[in-house]
């Protein structure tokens, strides 16, 4: 579905020296009613399902000492669910690649202490519903680190789980660095591979191991979260909020808005609050930074699926901002028994579309080698409709990012025209 701005004025009448805000925009300002929404969310801590996450955590380690025991090399195996049709019609229970690994190239560390690719295959090796088993043993010299790390997890998510208490994964980091060699200290991203990889063999979520990640999205517009000591985030502030621990900690979001607007990037996050695009056009503004972090898919989710807010995704025209439009919309192999809680299948990609570089005369560039890779590895997942393969062929031609709207156009051209021409105007896929 591409934006067609023939059927109204040429790009030029439309989007050239007009005033800042247009007078469909004036009109939505003063004859949209917005009702407010609130909602409660228990927390309820469960003792028994702890008590028995906390078994099935000793049972492991029992198996792993008897091995030992024995004179056997310990290992530890455990399957890696994958939900993967073939018919992309099904978009709900399609996945696609986890994005723990698929960080943008300029962010990318180099890690030799476990095979990231053997642990997060891609999607175009798989064809069908598939439990794959994946074995970590620690007589293999390439899994020795990991196996030694995953059994740290468990140790720290049992004491976690004991004292019914949490902490970051990030905190878990640094105080690993203060108990084990220099040499066998993993990378953030290791950690956060392990975390998964014991929440799969122990058949939980990553956040009922009690680690969480270190809240990272922002969000900004007329909206509460009240938390479990009673405090109350205000999104309305300035520079918006950031997101906070979901679980373990929201009990209830108040919201007033017409909808979600998801950005890709903070410098466009922030770009649209000075334009205040969250009070003109009554919409909720939210960002992950870039690849969100759990907090802010399970906020997005909440807001679409428990609501009932309409969602529109905004990224740049290029295969990493499509990349992370498909993992809010459809969630992650790696965690697809999540989904149902991380995924957004009833959003919308907004923008930018690759077939729109030409019409609004965006300046483009040829893709990289990377981009190249990214861009054939989303082509095969099955995910991928009609219209939205569509837009990767074009985009093979070259891409393009938010910040070229702002170049040819008013200050505000986002604000003003952008987002209510295609909103209103269904330019949406």
């Amino acid at each position: 579905m591409s934006f067609n701005l023939n059927k109204m004025q040429s790009a030029n009448e439309i989007f050239q020296g007009q005033t800042i805000t247009s007078s469909a925009t004036k009109k939505r300002k003063m004859s949209v009613i917005v009702e407010e929404i609130c909602i409660d969310i228990p927390i309820v801590d469960n003792k028994e399902f702890r008590m028995d996450l906390i078994t099935r955590i000793e049972a492991v380690t029992l198996e792993i000492i008897k091995q030992i025991s024995i004179g056997q090399p310990p290992c530890i195996s455990y399957c890696r669910e994958r939900n993967v049709t073939t018919d992309s019609s099904l978009q709900k229970e399609n996945f696609c690649a986890e994005y723990s690994t698929n960080l943008r190239p300029n962010t990318a560390s180099n890690d030799s202490l476990f095979d990231y690719a053997n642990e997060h295959q891609d999607t175009r090796e798989e064809n069908h519903f598939q439990n794959s088993k994946k074995s970590i043993n620690f007589a293999v010299k390439s899994s020795r680190n990991k196996f030694t790390l995953m059994v740290m997890i468990m140790s720290e998510a049992h004491r976690l789980l004991l004292t019914n208490t949490t902490k970051t994964k990030r905190s878990f980091y640094y105080d690993l660095k203060n108990e084990i060699p220099k040499k066998l200290m993993p990378h953030q991203r290791c950690i956060d591979c392990a975390v998964n990889s014991v929440a799969n063999l122990l058949e939980c979520a990553p956040w009922d191991l009690r680690l969480l990640p270190t809240a990272k999205g922002l969000v900004a517009g007329n909206m509460t979260i009240t938390l479990r000591d009673n405090r109350i985030i205000d999104c309305a502030i300035l520079g918006g909020a950031q997101i906070p621990q979901i679980i373990f900690n929201v009990t209830s979001i108040r919201v007033k808005a017409n909808f979600v607007l998801v950005i890709e990037k903070d410098a466009i996050f922030q770009k649209l609050l000075e334009e205040n695009c969250h009070c003109i056009l009554k919409c909720i503004l939210v960002t992950g930074k870039g690849y969100p972090d759990i907090n802010t898919r399970m906020l997005v989710n909440i807001l679409s699926e428990k609501i009932g807010l309409p969602v529109y995704i905004i990224v740049d025209a290029d295969p990493f901002g499509v990349d992370i439009m498909l993992l809010y919309r459809f969630g992650s192999s790696t965690l697809s028994r999540q989904n149902d809680r991380l995924a957004c299948p009833n959003a919308r990609w907004l923008g930018i579309h690759p077939s729109e570089s030409i019409i609004l005369g965006m300046k483009t560039i040829s893709l990289t080698k990377t981009d190249c890779v990214k861009l054939r590895s989303i082509e095969s997942r099955t995910c991928i409709n009609d219209v939205i393969s569509k837009e990767l062929r074009i985009l093979r031609k070259g891409k393009a990012n938010i910040e070229a709207l702002y170049s040819p156009f008013t200050k505000n051209f986002l604000t003003a025209k952008y987002l209510p021409c295609k909103i209103d105007g269904k330019k949406f896929i």
